[in-house]
């Protein structure tokens, strides 16, 4: 029938897909591939797929081709092929489980039970029937199982380079996602193109296309910039460096320029060279906050000249919006952000850690796409604490195993590869810029003025407006989103005649009214034609903003967010003269007991500057010893630790680290069952909760509701979405993301007991803010009086 695809056909064209998407561990992607559906030659699935009532899953075809692989395995002797087989195989539908379930009450399990001989005996799997079919698909088991197996062993040679034993157990976990992935998208991507009768066309890529319109555009901006500032000949040698350091073989490299160096162009002057000469596949730009992906994607678009309508640059984080795609647009761009095939991928860490994180096949759908490429991480320092461990393993898998090139950007470069697990494997020579004394002289803008006195908020907002009198302006960053809105208000107070344009920018605020005031804040500091501006803001200003101010007043906190609070001050080295940025202790700051990252730091810069009450607190020395101490205190004496991912906070805490590696407490589940005549080792390599970690993993803690919020266009994409309940609701949905804001548990109650959120639709499970609780200078607030949300 000419809209039936035949089982034989669909089995070879997603083995050969799995087989080219890359040309490394290509035979163990291919056995997958071809063994993946192999349960639907069996008559119960060709009457239930023949039939328009049948329910969807009620007849099981994937654990089939696992079950014959088991049969094939029992002759070799490699047993983690086998299991990666039976794991990809007959999950491909759904997420990566758990190896080791179960209880000691209910009884402990493993995935591998599965394949019993009385479990195939059920009848519901028609096993036998299948085994009599399956000489009709030319499926050539053993032949394909022995290459798929020489895959292994070759990963498996790769692993006696890493010292870790855990780490080589995280990677053989890494290594089943990473064949799962090629499965799921080989399966997804044959049956869409089956429905939309095309074919798969490989992308063709040129990278000396994108490296030639770089160039170009990058020569129209030096002749626009010719003033001989002493900082833009710095910001050249950076870029030059970076062309060099281009030939370095696949590795993992730190690119450490100071704020204002010209790291993101320097970078990508870097990727692009590198992927043209070792033939990358993609150049993936990872970004730790959503405030500055868009302008980051917006540059890329402009250097690299992409105009409207290519998709040789994918923007894949949660604000992006297709305004303007149709239907079959709409759905190749969601399917561009599943597969992340585009050359030029502009992303979070949210999405990434998650996706590498996850069991689940829509997820990791797109992870074999992170092989052979170069990754860039703009402010690494921003890397959450809590999943150090976990980055660190895998990023070294994408570069040692997949043949990625890592890059690792910042200002204030952290000690990832200092970790009591030492398992950042970085290049023998990891630097890819290398600044003299004499080079850093430009990038001496600031000097910091430090005081142990606290301040109320009273005394900061004071010394905030006496400042900005005396500098033209100024930028005021605290640790807390209640104290950003007390110093706001207390400046409305002071700012009687007008003197100061004010503006405030916190998380309390939705993602389109903080872009909104950090555009009004570039055009009144390049213009100057609003008279001069303070800011109040929490630390997300601190990282990738790219604006400058005369004077910056920090709340003390961790060194790395002091020195990128003061890469916002004299930033072009507007002033001949070092500015100054002023650190104080602020009094009464409640809740930040909650954020230990915050207060861990606070109080080892205290140390530092009792410690050392003559040196440079900006100094590369400090930041150094900075790191070392934050790193010690995150891990105590014992095997796990905070860098670890605690999946509880219990004193028994559970880490996913732990889970994701050789995963000792599940194992030992096992072997200490009740009935003490099954005690034995566990038989098996994989151990890995896939599902318990991917379930239970957050980069950004979990928040009790998304609320839309009363700003800008809201009110009509909701009117809009009520009213419209066809497929474009997807559209506005993405689009109303930029209207959302965060409730964590204490202000939904408090919010909710106001009767200030609503419901806006049932279906959609959409809800919304009442106005009165949303305003135009501070964003949420607890009550009508405005009273500040606390973070």
């Amino acid at each position: 029938m000419g809209n039936t695809q035949t089982l034989y056909t669909h089995l070879h064209n997603t083995a050969e897909l799995a087989k080219s998407f890359e040309s490394e561990f290509s035979s163990v992607a291919y056995i997958a591939g071809i063994m993946h559906d192999v349960g639907k030659s069996a008559e119960a699935f060709q009457k239930y797929l023949m039939s328009d009532n049948g329910k969807r899953g009620s007849v099981v075809h994937a654990k089939q081709g696992a079950f014959l692989i088991d049969d094939i395995s029992e002759v070799t002797s490699n047993t983690l092929t086998k299991e990666i087989l039976e794991l990809t195989i007959s999950k491909h539908h759904g997420d990566l489980p758990d190896c080791i379930s179960g209880s000691s009450i209910n009884g402990i399990s493993t995935f591998f039970d599965d394949f019993s001989a009385e479990n195939k005996a059920k009848v519901d799997y028609s096993y036998e029937e299948i085994k009599e079919k399956i000489g009709e698909l030319d499926l050539q088991i053993s032949d394909n199982f022995q290459a798929g197996n020489t895959d292994v062993d070759n990963f498996l040679q790769q692993l006696k380079e890493i010292k870790n034993p855990n780490s080589r157990f995280f990677f053989i976990g890494l290594f089943a996602k990473y064949v799962f992935s090629r499965l799921v998208d080989a399966d997804r991507l044959d049956a869409g193109n089956f429905a939309e009768k095309k074919e798969y066309l490989p992308r063709e890529l040129d990278w000396n296309v994108f490296l030639t319109r770089f160039e170009k555009s990058m020569d129209k901006f030096v002749r626009s910039h010719q003033q001989e500032l002493p900082i833009n000949n710095v910001r050249n040698n950076v870029f030059e460096q970076c062309a060099q350091a281009s030939d370095r073989e696949t590795g993992i490299y730190k690119l450490s320029v100071p704020t204002g160096g010209g790291k993101t162009l320097a970078s990508l002057n870097f990727a692009l060279r590198h992927a043209l000469k070792h033939k990358k596949k993609h150049i993936i730009y990872v970004i730790p906050y959503l405030s500055i992906t868009s302008q980051t994607s917006q540059v890329f678009r402009d250097v690299l000249d992409i105009r409207d309508g290519e998709d040789t640059l994918l923007e894949h984080y949660s604000s992006v919006s297709d305004d303007d795609l149709s239907g079959k647009e709409e759905q190749k761009r969601r399917l561009a952000a599943e597969r992340w095939d585009s050359p030029i991928i502009v992303t979070t860490m949210v999405q990434f850690l998650e996706t590498a994180m996850s069991s689940r096949g829509t997820k990791l759908r797109k992870f074999h796409n992170m092989a052979d490429s170069v990754i860039i991480f703009d402010e690494i320092q921003a890397l959450p604490t809590n999943t150090i461990n976990l980055f660190n393993e895998v990023v070294s898998f994408l570069s040692n195993v997949l043949h990625s090139t890592i890059v690792l950007c910042s200002a204030t470069q952290p000690l990832l590869e200092k970790t009591h697990r030492n398992n950042l494997l970085l290049s023998a020579h990891p630097d890819l810029v290398k600044l003299t004394s004499y080079d850093l002289k430009p990038f001496k803008r600031t000097k910091a003025l430090v005081s142990s006195v606290e301040k109320s908020s009273e005394e900061f907002a004071d010394f905030a407006f006496e400042k900005a009198q005396e500098n033209g302006g100024c930028l005021v960053i605290v640790n807390l989103r209640s104290k950003a809105c007390e110093i706001y208000q207390i400046l409305e107070r002071r700012n009687t005649n007008n003197d100061f344009e004010l503006v405030h920018l916190s998380t309390s605020m939705c993602g389109k009214h903080r872009k909104d005031c950090l555009k009004q804040i570039q055009e009144t500091l390049e213009s100057r034609q609003h008279g001069p501006l303070i800011c109040v803001s929490t630390q997300l200003i601190e990282a990738g903003v790219d604006l400058s101010f005369p004077c910056v007043i920090r709340a003390m906190a961790g060194l790395d967010s002091i020195m990128q609070a003061a890469g916002r001050c004299n930033r072009n080295g507007e002033s001949a003269e070092p500015k100054s940025v002023y650190v104080f202790p602020m009094k009464d700051e409640r809740g930040i007991d909650g954020l230990k990252d915050i207060a861990y730091g606070k109080e080892i810069t205290d140390q530092l500057i009792r410690e050392y009450p003559h040196e440079d607190l900006l100094s590369e020395h400090l930041l150094h010893e900075y790191y070392e101490r934050f790193l010690e205190r995150l891990q105590p004496s014992e095997a796990s630790s905070v860098m670890d991912y605690p999946l509880c906070d219990s004193t028994d805490s559970i880490y996913a680290y732990n889970l994701l590696s050789f995963n000792k407490r599940d194992r030992c589940r096992y072997f200490n069952r009740m009935e003490r005549k099954m005690k034995r080792e566990y038989p098996h390599v994989c151990a890995q909760a896939f599902k318990t970690v991917s379930d239970n993993f957050h980069v950004i803690p979990r928040v009790q509701l998304n609320v839309v919020v009363p700003y800008g266009q809201s009110d009509v994409l909701l009117s809009e979405l009520c009213e419209d309940h066809s497929p474009s609701q997807y559209k506005r949905l993405q689009k109303l993301q930029d209207y959302t804001v965060s409730l964590f548990d204490k202000e939904y109650q408090k919010l909710s007991a106001n009767n200030a959120i609503y419901k806006v639709d049932d279906e959609l499970d959409v809800y919304a803010l009442s106005k009165d609780y949303y305003n135009e200078h501070y964003g949420v607030v607890m009550d009508a009086e405005l009273s500040p949300i606390f973070m």
